[in-house]
């Protein structure tokens, strides 16, 4: 009977590929986040195919927006260190924030 192990979401290394693959249960498929995927080596990519592996590679939603970003977002015409003494956020996340908004601004 085909089994599907669970998404694989963070770095897999090719022992951890070979655990799942000897475990009692009989694997035909392999779902995993993209940046798992990318993150494993394409020969070990090819060889799981060879072995009649399924992969498939499964969009991850994000979690909820940033409350420190909306909250960052009404300052905005602020310079950044009144934003972060405001606020109480550290001075390195308002930049950081900021950057991502103007970039999605653009």
């Amino acid at each position: 009977m085909p089994h599907t192990h669970g998404i694989l979401k963070k770095k897999t290394s090719i022992n951890d590929i070979v655990k799942i693959l000897n475990s009692e249960r009989n694997v035909d498929k392999l779902m995993m986040s993209e940046g798992t995927y990318n993150h494993l080596p394409k020969r070990a990519l090819k060889s799981l195919r060879q072995i009649g592996i399924t992969i498939e590679v499964v969009q991850l939603k994000r979690g909820k927006e940033s409350k420190v970003k909306e909250r960052i977002k009404r300052y905005m015409l602020l310079p950044a260190k009144q934003i972060s003494k405001r606020q109480g956020i550290p001075l390195r996340t308002v930049y950081y924030h900021l950057r991502r908004i103007r970039y999605e601004q653009e």
